[in-house]
């Protein structure tokens, strides 16, 4: 609706007036209160179910995080174990690699004797080549012993019978059986030498082997020991990752009996909001019990406005079902969201000027002059003549209609200001078509919400009718549930399935009525 600005004429009040007023107010911040109510009504049953969930879940995480740090105790004793037994394999390594290099050791003293015992075994050799050589020299001495001794025979036979030759036969005969002695004991010589000799090549064949043995067996203890310092290695460095792995467990597990200690604090908390949630919700139960008082108790201070007289809606079908039109000096509300509400707003504008009351016509955004000029059809009436005559005051939040008489744009003009002048000009009752969405567009949401209950003070006439059209779309809940439990009629217009439905009921609805409705293509 327009500011509280817009000031008295001078018509007289009837009793009562203020009284009904702030009845009317105090039945929209009850509606207003009550959508607030059922709003927070869901979000506790939400917030409820959350915490239910959240206490389940939590639960379930205490659970695993107990059975987590179980398991992580259990790792962190087997890591000790494997620890204590990586400690061990490195200390058998390293007395590996130590035996391993004792037998380094004897093998290469072994090796280095081998190589003594074969320069010995060849030296040998050496000699046998010089004994054999002395014994070539003896067989040479043999043989020229023996030609001596052939001579020797050969001239004592020349020489005859001569006594010198007989004793020289006898020494050539001595002569050659030494010849023969010394032949025979150098070829045992020779032979015993070839012994020898055949004795001493076996043993450096064999020597030799054993010696090329020793340096391959040299090699592989060299490998092993090589294999014996990487597998050390190795194992001192799994032991000491291991060290570390069971000091990181140990932490672990540390941290996770700390989680899980929060856990099962967190898991209270969610208990006590759940207990929390329950007293609210009693409470909750409490003030919807006094709120039904409160809205009986103003339902029968109410119940003398709706003995009131009428305005026509223009749609004399939608009279029948709302008690002949707009209560007279009270409020009514037309309500809607996806279905437009132009058209309505258009008749009952039109109604109001044909019935002799002047209209202030805050726009809704989507009503154009062509709409509002087409409703004018079938009467005596005008748009033009409407607004030149101060008989039709449209107030532009939106900046939709272009300046002329009785047209004020509120995109430029002060809103106050608009309303006494509106005031000011008027000479008849006043129908007032406020337009929520418009209130809040020129003076925010805030003072919006401030503007609904200063209305009350020396603002409208005893024949002042107001018209608030509600948008859902854009207009607030709890707003828009305080203009529609303080209205006395709520129009609902309705798109289902095509057909567009406007519902009339009364607020506050005594228990048990139904709502009046008219179906309209």
């Amino acid at each position: 609706m327009p500011s509280n600005e817009i000031e008295s004429v001078g018509a007289d009040r009837r009793p009562g007036e203020d009284d009904q007023r702030a009845v009317a107010n105090a039945e929209g911040a009850v509606a207003a209160v009550r959508t607030a109510a059922e709003t927070v009504d869901d979000q506790l049953a939400s917030i409820d179910d959350r915490a239910a969930a959240q206490a389940t879940e939590v639960d379930g995480v205490v659970n695993e995080v107990s059975d987590l740090s179980a398991t992580i105790e259990e790792v962190a004793a087997s890591a000790d174990q494997v620890a204590k037994r990586s400690t061990e394999a490195a200390d058998r390594a390293g007395d590996g690699r130590a035996a391993a290099a004792d037998a380094m050791d004897v093998v290469q003293t072994v090796q280095e004797t081998s190589e003594e015992l074969a320069a010995e075994v060849r030296r040998l050799d050496e000699r046998i080549d010089t004994i054999e050589t002395a014994l070539a020299g003896i067989d040479d001495i043999a043989e020229q012993t023996n030609m001596l001794a052939l001579n020797a025979s050969i001239e004592a036979a020349r020489a005859g019978g001569d006594g010198s030759a007989d004793g020289f036969a006898v020494v050539a005969d001595e002569i050659k059986s030494l010849a023969a002695e010394s032949q025979t004991q150098a070829d045992t010589i020779e032979n015993a030498l070839e012994d020898v000799r055949a004795a001493a090549d076996e043993t450096i064949a064999q020597l030799e082997a054993t010696t090329s043995e020793i340096e391959r067996g040299a090699d592989h203890v060299a490998a092993a020991m090589d294999e014996f310092d990487a597998v050390a290695d190795t194992v001192e460095e799994t032991a000491s990752d291991i060290q570390s792995v069971s000091t990181a467990t140990d932490d672990l597990a540390d941290s996770s009996e700390t989680i899980a200690a929060r856990s099962e604090d967190v898991a209270d908390r969610a208990s006590e909001i759940e207990g929390d949630i329950s007293r609210i919700r009693d409470a909750r139960g409490e003030q919807t019990v006094m709120l039904r008082e409160v809205e009986d108790a103003l339902s029968t201070v109410d119940s003398d406005r709706r003995g009131r007289d009428r305005i026509p809606t223009g749609r004399p079908g939608l009279d029948e079902r709302c008690g002949g039109g707009l209560v007279e000096g009270g409020q009514s509300v037309v309500q809607h969201g996806d279905a437009a509400a132009d058209d309505l707003v258009a008749s009952l504008v039109v109604a109001a000027l044909t019935n002799g009351r002047a209209v202030s016509l805050t726009l809704p955004e989507t009503l154009d002059r062509g709409t509002l000029d087409a409703a004018f059809d079938g009467t005596d009436e005008s748009l033009a003549a409407a607004l030149a005559d101060d008989r039709l005051f449209v107030l532009d939040a939106f900046d939709a209609w272009r300046d002329g008489p009785g047209v004020y744009d509120l995109t430029s003009a002060a809103l106050g200001a608009v309303n006494r002048e509106t005031d000011r000009r008027r000479d008849r009752p006043l129908v007032v078509v406020g337009n929520i969405a418009g209130e809040i567009a020129v003076l925010g949401e805030r003072q919006a919400r401030a503007a609904r209950y200063e209305n009350d003070d020396s603002v409208f006439t005893a024949t002042d009718t107001v018209v608030n059209v509600v948008d859902e779309s854009t207009v607030p809940d709890a707003l828009a549930a305080f203009y529609v439990g303080a209205a006395d009629q709520v129009f609902r217009v309705e798109a289902r399935g095509g057909t567009r439905r406007v519902t009339v009921s009364e607020s506050p609805e005594p228990a048990g009525t139904t709502s009046r409705h008219t179906g309209e293509r």
